[in-house]
């Protein structure tokens, strides 16, 4: 006999604390998950266990010593189901448990000598969200679903006979590059094959073994888990609030960033949300000149909900509450007060020390990056590259060009509204000095904005009627800035990141203009009826 325990994936459920280990390493009533379920194998004589790690999996590289376990490594975890985990230890499948690193059994369930296949099966009172089961009279599991309500669940582990090892194998690897397959839970891969294969349920209390479906959930198992997880985000939270772990409730992911992860919390009544950096961050962000640029904003009262923002990107704020959609396109009291801020960045004193955020610089960059796993883009898109290069020459020589504090990542979300009219400016990682331009160009490139709305945003930034050069200078940003959402939105697909709702508008503006702006950069008239055809 010998055990497989699943390991590779990420556990977003329990963001953000799976941002800094893999929910097998949580120390629950002060034992680490996995090492607990693998002291329970090696207690009932089982030797030859297999760890099947992906997410994090250098996390993992302790228990080869301490232990002695072997590892299967499954680095497409986050597009492929837990089938892939077990084809990927597929020669390992005999007489097999099969076990996930987060369970926790209360008391061993791995003592007894198992005689045929089955799958730990406990009843759930109301709803759930685990796999539901029908089970015969002869207790083989005869159907299955996904959730339930009121019946028996699939919750631990199963056990998989040398007979039922050797034909679960060979379905896996006549199907596994089927449509479909390989993104399936192995549940679900047993329930396309019941005929073929049987499986009996084995049946346990439901308090015998735990699956812990959310933070909260494993807080009510253990009071103390925050105590001894031994996050820098929890330490985070207590240095900048003054509390102890355990007054951190409610943990709510809410924003699952473009860069970062946010979620709220609650400390003494009060709700705040924390800012944890994300892994791609740091080929877009200036720590330096971000933190800069948020106290500033904090200063100014452009951005009053932060408390306190690290240089390493990590950020406390207070959670804003009454919220409303903010629309700058059909709302001229937003559009006026957001176009004030601005305003009021662009008036801020700098030092050499902030960076200066070039946007056609940072596009090429980040087209170069995107191009080592997306092919030669520099070669396939050379044409808007070439046409980018040349309008920025123009746009730095036109004297229309004033550099300044930007936040260079203008756009709807990254203004918070209340119902009072209060207005938060937040996210503040991509400022840099930049055009003052480029503010107003990264709301009108990255919607699918018709020439009228474009236009209604520059004047209502500008606050004057504009000549025809200086026009000219804001039609020719949107395009360029167009040119880098474009960029970042290939390099975030590059990585495997979403690459944002505005990646295809801001191609789509970037096209729009460019071609207009250069002809009126070179024969020195303003074409504006090319538009027609993207209208």
């Amino acid at each position: 006999m010998n055990a497989i325990i699943l390991a590779a994936g990420k556990s977003n459920r329990f963001a953000p604390f799976t941002y800094e280990k893999p929910k097998g390493i949580f120390r629950v009533r002060g034992e680490i998950l996995i090492d607990r379920q693998i002291e329970q194998l090696k207690e009932a004589g089982i030797d030859e266990i297999v760890v099947v790690i992906g997410f994090m999996k250098e996390k993992f590289f302790y228990l080869e010593e301490k232990y002695g376990v072997k590892f299967v490594i499954n680095n497409t975890f986050a597009s492929k189901g837990n089938l892939y985990s077990l084809y990927a230890a597929r020669e390992y499948l005999s007489d097999t448990y099969v076990c996930c690193a987060d369970h926790y059994f209360l008391e061993n369930p791995f003592v007894e000598r198992e005689e045929r296949a089955y799958r730990a099966c406990v009843w759930k009172e109301g709803k759930f969200r685990e796999f539901g089961v029908q089970i015969s009279d002869a207790d083989v599991i005869t159907t299955m679903s996904v959730g339930g309500n009121d019946s028996y669940a699939m919750v631990g582990q199963a056990y998989f006979t040398e007979t039922f090892s050797k034909k679960f194998v060979e379905l896996m690897e006549n199907e596994i590059n089927d449509f479909g397959v390989s993104s399936m839970f192995w549940e679900e891969f047993y329930e396309k094959h019941r005929r073929e294969l049987t499986l009996f349920a084995k049946y346990y209390d439901a308090e015998m073994i735990q699956e812990f479906e959310s933070v909260e959930d494993l807080r009510q198992f253990d009071q103390d888990f925050l105590n001894n997880i031994d996050s820098e985000i929890v330490h985070n939270i207590c240095s900048v609030l003054n509390c102890d772990p355990n007054e951190i409730v409610d943990i709510t992911v809410i924003q699952k960033g473009l860069t970062n992860v946010s979620f709220k919390f609650v400390v003494k009544g009060v709700e705040y949300v924390y800012r944890h950096p994300g892994g791609t961050a740091g080929n877009l962000v200036d720590r330096q000149t971000e933190l800069f640029a948020q106290y500033k904003a904090k200063e100014l009262g452009i951005d009053a909900s932060v408390i306190y923002m690290d240089q390493s990107g990590w950020k406390v704020s207070y959670y804003v509450q009454d919220l409303i959609v903010c629309n700058l396109d059909n709302d001229n009291d937003q559009l006026e007060k957001a176009m004030e801020y601005l305003r009021i960045l662009h008036g801020v004193s700098c030092d050499d020390t902030i960076k200066v955020f070039d946007t056609l610089g940072e596009a090429l960059r980040l087209m170069k990056i995107a191009s080592s796993t997306k092919g030669n883009l520099c070669n396939e898109f050379a044409d808007i590259k070439e046409k980018a290069k040349r309008l920025d020459i123009y746009l730095k020589e036109d004297g229309f060009r004033e550099l300044a504090l930007c936040h260079n990542d203008i756009y709807a979300p990254n203004y918070l509204v209340t119902r009072s009219g209060d207005m938060y400016l937040i996210d503040w990682e991509y400022a840099g000095l930049n055009d003052k331009a480029n503010d107003v160009a990264c709301i009108c490139c990255r919607y699918n904005f018709s020439h009228a709305q474009v236009e209604r945003h520059i004047r209502a930034y500008a606050g004057h009627d504009l000549s025809a050069e200086e026009h000219r200078h804001y039609i020719a940003a949107v395009a360029l800035c167009g040119f880098y959402w474009f960029c970042w939105g290939l390099y975030k697909g590059s990585v495997n990141d979403d690459d944002g709702f505005f990646f295809l508008p801001a191609y789509r503006q970037c096209k729009k203009y460019i071609d207009i702006a250069l002809e009126s950069y070179e024969t020195g008239v303003e074409k504006l009826d090319g538009l027609k055809k993207f209208e």
